[in-house]
């Protein structure tokens, strides 16, 4: 046993060197590939800095997606590289050849999940050069809704009401961007069958009227009471919409169905509600 245990300490003592060379190249390695990729970082953030005071809103939009899909594509390919570096400095560089090269091995693992992987990345790289979406835009993925706040080879994020949502580009189906050339807000107002519906439909373009001239800037044409949508059980629908600038269709509309509703109550004319008639025997 005393024999066993002595050969054992001079084996390690003679791997000393070789394992502590190692380990020294796997830090220095690993080291390294970090401080690649802060320099890329930093390129990249300035870029985008620039970008952010750019006068072309879109312009600086496309190259802020740019540069976040280029940090993700180099964070990928530098940690690749130097982990396959790693393993060659292990003794296992052949392996990797091997594995390369060997059609089976590949199979194997692209049953083990790599489609979904190799999808999402080949969706990521389309959507760049589709600019189907930018960093900033406002848009609905599938079911999701928000900002967007980055874009990366294999995934989207979205900033959804404070809440953090990460969508594999593989699983992106449907897309709806409301940061395009124009925004359309719509109000439909319901308004009461007792009620001369002519002069509330003349009260409601006085209202729409004078809002429009107080906030032009936000408008990219005049917006127009349609008139009458749907007559419903207890209300008369009354339609209204107008082009506006990208994302301020929600705090037009929220401004201007108060204008109307406190407006509508000036003016003596009903706000409808769901009534229901109980008939006593």
């Amino acid at each position: 046993m005393k024999e066993y245990f002595v050969k054992l300490f001079n084996d390690i003592k003679e791997l000393l060197p070789e394992l502590l060379l190692k380990a020294f190249l796997i830090v220095f390695i690993f080291v390294v590939a970090n401080i690649i990729m802060d320099r890329v970082s930093s390129h990249t953030k300035k870029a985008i800095n620039k970008a952010n005071q750019m006068d072309d809103k879109v312009k600086g939009k496309s190259i802020v997606t740019t540069m976040t899909m280029t940090r993700s594509v180099c964070r990928y390919a530098i940690y690749f590289v130097a982990i396959l570096v790693v393993m060659n400095v292990l003794g296992f560089g052949s392996a990797i050849n091997n594995v390369l090269v060997t059609a089976g091995v590949g199979a194997m693992i692209v049953s083990f999940g790599a489609q979904s992987l190799i999808k999402d990345v080949i969706t990521g790289i389309l959507l760049l050069f589709e600019k189907q979406y930018s960093v900033g835009d406002y848009v609905k993925i599938n079911e999701y809704e928000g900002f967007v706040t980055s874009i990366a080879m294999r995934v989207t994020y979205l900033d959804s009401k404070g809440k953090k949502i990460i969508i594999p580009n593989g699983q992106i189906e449907t897309v709806i961007n409301y940061s395009n050339d124009y925004s359309l807000f719509e109000l439909t107002i319901p308004t009461s069958y007792k009620d001369d519906t002519n002069k509330v439909i003349e009260l409601l373009k006085t209202v729409v009227k004078n809002y429009y001239e107080e906030n032009k800037g936000n408008f990219l044409s005049e917006p127009i009471v349609q008139g009458v949508s749907k007559l419903n059980d207890s209300s008369v629908d009354v339609y209204i919409n107008g082009k506006v600038k990208p994302l301020s269709q929600w705090s037009i509309e929220r401004e201007i169905r108060l204008l109307i509703l406190n407006s509508m109550k000036e003016n003596g004319f009903e706000i409808p509600f769901n009534q229901i008639d109980v008939n006593m025997k």
